[in-house]
This record gives structure tokens, sequence and C-alpha cells, in this order.
């Protein structure tokens, strides 16, 4: 079981890129963010009316983690305002990995062997190396990102302790995206230049929000049976895809640093996958 859930992270890892580059790639970000979130959320309100309600103690896990991924979605527009897509996304991934197989250990007593601890520090060196060397992340973009991967970090914790609460992924999963339509609302009150109902892109829109909500629904089946810290270090393979979308759809530069970054990251997920079989 232990490998079908690391090939479905893997698969997570690019849907997760791929609606990020969406994102980075559209002219009105806060409207298509505005658009998304109301496109998952109505989709996840459908759904918990046809999946058993959390048990008690998951209410507080699924209260918390709206607010972390509504802080998440904020901080990500602003990554994206401030630095290129794969600048901004490499940093904000890098360092959740480690960060999560702390709070893991401290919280949910998850203690990785050798294999995966190294496995993931591979990772998350492989990310933060991506992101070094680049004259167009300044400080402000910098701690941006580095809040960004805490915040990811945080719910990551959250939601994994949720599921083991809720007993049931998809339960859990649906009340914490209905918590998406607050969003736009969020946003308004942000002062954000969003409209609460926008046909302009909402097709598109919608796509995204579908790819997120499938990426985080295989990620938090795959905390069921994998330690979330392994979890998240293959999640951030997206990483990857980031650089291959940000060449092929961005016009991004493809250099040799990012060749050496993957490749200490590839090595990172052969570990991973050694740990889990």
């Amino acid at each position: 079981m232990h490998g079908y859930a690391v090939a479905l992270v893997l698969l997570s890892a690019i849907l997760h890129a791929t609606w990020n580059a969406q994102l980075k790639g559209n002219d009105d970000r806060s409207q298509f963010m505005a658009n998304m979130s109301l496109s998952m959320g109505a989709l996840a309100l459908i759904c918990v009316f046809f999946v058993p309600l959390p048990v008690g103690s998951a209410w507080v896990c699924i209260a918390l983690s709206a607010i972390l991924h509504i802080a998440y979605n904020l901080l990500l527009l602003q990554n994206y305002r401030l630095s290129d897509f794969s600048s901004a996304y490499p940093i904000a991934r890098g360092i959740s990995p480690l960060l999560v197989t702390l709070g893991a250990f401290l919280l949910m007593h998850q203690r990785p062997n050798v294999f995966a601890v190294c496995g993931v520090a591979m990772i998350s060196a492989g990310i933060v190396f991506l992101s070094t060397g680049r004259a167009r992340s300044g400080r402000r973009a910098t701690l941006s990102a580095l809040a960004t991967g805490a915040t990811i970090a945080a719910y990551t914790v959250t939601d994994g302790m949720g599921v083991q609460r809720s007993q049931n992924t998809l339960s859990y999963t649906a009340w914490v995206f209905a918590s998406y339509l607050l969003m736009p609302v969020v946003l308004l009150l942000l002062r954000a230049p969003v409209r609460l109902i926008s046909v302009r892109g909402l097709p598109r829109a919608t796509g995204a929000g579908l790819f997120s909500l499938t990426a985080y629904t295989l990620v938090l089946w795959a905390t069921r049976y994998v330690d979330v810290g392994i979890v998240s270090a293959l999640r951030e393979t997206s990483v990857l895809w980031a650089i291959v979308l940000g060449r092929v759809f961005l016009g991004e530069a493809f250099t040799g640093r990012r060749v050496v970054s993957a490749s200490i990251i590839c090595l990172g997920i052969a570990l991973l996958v050694l740990k889990a079989r």
C-alpha cells in the first residue's frame, strides 16, 4: 500500500505545480484565486452531504486548517507579485518538508528512520539550492516565501492530525475545502479588486480548482499510510514540474543550477521510495 501512496503523492505534485503555474500566469491573480476558491468551495459543500460528519475532535483541526489555508492563499498571491514562479515556488515549498517532519515528530509521535530523514533532507536541500543565487528575489520576496513555507508546514501537520481523528479522508477534506467559500469575501475585505461572481476566466479557474482539490485529497489520503513528513517531501517535488512549466509556458530561464537541484531532489525521492517499500 505504501508504494501506491508514494505514486499518488507524486501525481498530486504534478497537479499542484500545474494549478500554481496557472495562477502565476494569470493577468488577474486575485480574481483567478476568487473564482478558483468558489469552485472548490462549492464542490466541497456538495460533497459534505454525501459523507459522514467528522468526529468531534476533528472539528478543531478543520477550523484551524481553514484559517491556515486562507493565510496560505493570501501569501501565495503576494509571492507571485514579488518574484517569478520558479523563484517563489521553490523557496516556499523547500522549507516545509523539514518543518513538517519536525512537527509530526513533536505532535504526532512519528519517528522517521535514517532513510526517511536523509530523503527529506535531500529534497529540501535540492529545492533550497534551486532558489539561491537569484537576483530577482529580494529580501521582502524571500521573507514572504519563507512565511508561506511555514504556513504550508502548519496546515500539513494540522491536516495530518485531522485525518487521523476524523477517520474519513473524504469527509475531512470536504469540510476543509468548503471553507474556501470564504476566500472571495476575505479578498474583498482586504480591498482586492475582485468580484464575488465573475464569469471571466471561470472555466479555467474551475479546472485549476479541481486540480488543487484532487491533489490535496491524494495527499491527505496518503498520510493514512505514510508518515506526514515523507508525504510532504514527496509533494514538494512539484518544484521539478514548476521548472518545466515555468520554462515552457512562462518563458523563464532553465539553468545548470536547476539541473543539479533536480538531481539532488530525485536522489531524495529514491531514498523515500526505498523506505516506503
